[in-house]
């Protein structure tokens, strides 16, 4: 049964469009001001890169080689009791694929420290990558996929984070964080894209139609919504052009506003 607002839309569309128009653009402009924020904290980091790993506090940040990183890890996680927060670009290479801390984090998880994590679409699309991921959720992990995770970085409670030193890559050495301003950042980065990213399709998903509105919501392009649903582009695109005439919708932009003003499409789930 369509709501009193898409009834509204079919009926005075230039209204109801106005209307919704009005609050995604609200949405959008406090979206700019957090991602600027973000991005400062980032850009400042960046600066420090390129001068002595000194602030008022001393130590900034420490460089940490590829080989010394698991043992790192192993130390971070058996002194941090918050959430563990981390971010993947791939698992072809890093130090959380070492044995020791697999272990040592899958022993976290089980007495119950929260974990959360973001994987690549494209992870998720491999046989290897799905059974990676299924065993990290059958310990308890919180996962969520990604079109484009920001880079490879891991956020220890509030405390520190083991960061790529080469943004966006998997394979290079990486840079320790304990400063307090930039560890939030990370936190804030961390929490804004998982808000974002989209959750683990179930295997029994029993409504696929709500499942693809939501994908629309987020902004995704046809060829990304089949991957993500194990559909063909075909049978996306027919499911649109299904859901648009359901909607009485002519073009996408109306039927985002069809959903937007039936409420469809769920808010994002708070961070830890």
């Amino acid at each position: 049964m369509e709501s009193d607002d898409t009834q509204a839309l079919l009926s005075d569309p230039l209204e109801t469009l106005q209307r919704v128009l009005k609050r995604e653009v609200f949405r959008a402009d406090r979206r700019r001001l957090e991602l600027a924020e973000i991005g400062n904290a980032l850009l400042q980091l960046s600066k420090q890169s390129e001068r002595p790993a000194r602030g008022a506090r001393g130590v900034v940040w420490e460089p940490v080689s590829a080989d010394m990183a698991p043992s790192l890890i192993e130390r971070l996680l058996g002194t941090t009791d918050g959430p563990l927060r981390t971010c993947v670009v791939g698992l072809q290479a890093g130090p959380g694929l070492d044995h020791a801390v697999v272990q040592q984090a899958q022993a976290r998880l089980a007495a119950g420290k929260p974990q959360r994590a973001i994987y690549p679409i494209d992870v998720y699309d491999q046989p290897d990558g799905r059974a990676w991921m299924q065993a990290w959720a059958d310990v308890g992990e919180d996962q969520r996929i990604c079109m484009e995770p920001p880079s490879d970085f891991a956020v220890f409670g509030e405390s520190a984070v083991l960061a790529a030193a080469e943004w966006g890559t998997t394979d290079s050495d990486f840079v320790l964080i304990r400063e307090p301003m930039i560890v939030q950042a990370f936190i804030q980065l961390f929490d804004r894209t998982f808000e974002r990213a989209l959750p683990i399709p179930a295997d029994d998903e029993s409504d696929v139609d709500a499942a693809l509105l939501r994908l629309l919501a987020v902004g995704l392009k046809d060829e990304a919504i089949g991957r993500y649903l194990g559909c063909s582009l075909r049978t996306v695109r027919r499911r649109i052009a299904a859901l648009m005439a359901r909607h009485g919708a002519q073009t996408r932009f109306q039927l985002g506003a069809a959903v937007a003003a039936s409420g469809l499409v769920p808010p994002p789930r708070s961070p830890f």
